[in-house]
């Protein structure tokens, strides 16, 4: 399982990417020490309720974000930008939780 996390605004750029196979995270390009099975398996529970996309098309700058999982050749791909499914507060403290913000 491969899985890339991007949060983005005008002033903030964040990209996480987990590869299972190869047990590494790497949080804007530099490696991180994350359980990758139970950060996975966290996400995967708050995603599953996700729209594929969410926008708020009347405000034009502020906050993006990307879930993508790449699981046994199907890809699960979550974006959004202002706009947010309403556990989004868990995927956030999920984030936190492993200090990445």
């Amino acid at each position: 399982m491969k899985i890339t996390i991007i949060m983005s605004s005008m002033t903030h750029f964040t990209q996480l990417i987990i590869d299972d196979k190869t047990k590494e995270a790497k949080l804007n390009g530099e490696n991180i020490e994350i359980d990758i099975d139970n950060f996975a398996n966290k996400l995967i529970s708050i995603v599953s309720s996700w729209e594929p996309r969410m926008v708020n098309e009347f405000i034009l700058d502020g906050q993006e974000y990307r879930v993508r999982i790449e699981k046994k050749g199907k890809i699960q791909d979550y974006y959004g930008k202002n706009k947010y499914p309403e556990n989004y507060r868990d995927f956030i403290s999920l984030l936190q939780e492993n200090n990445i913000d």
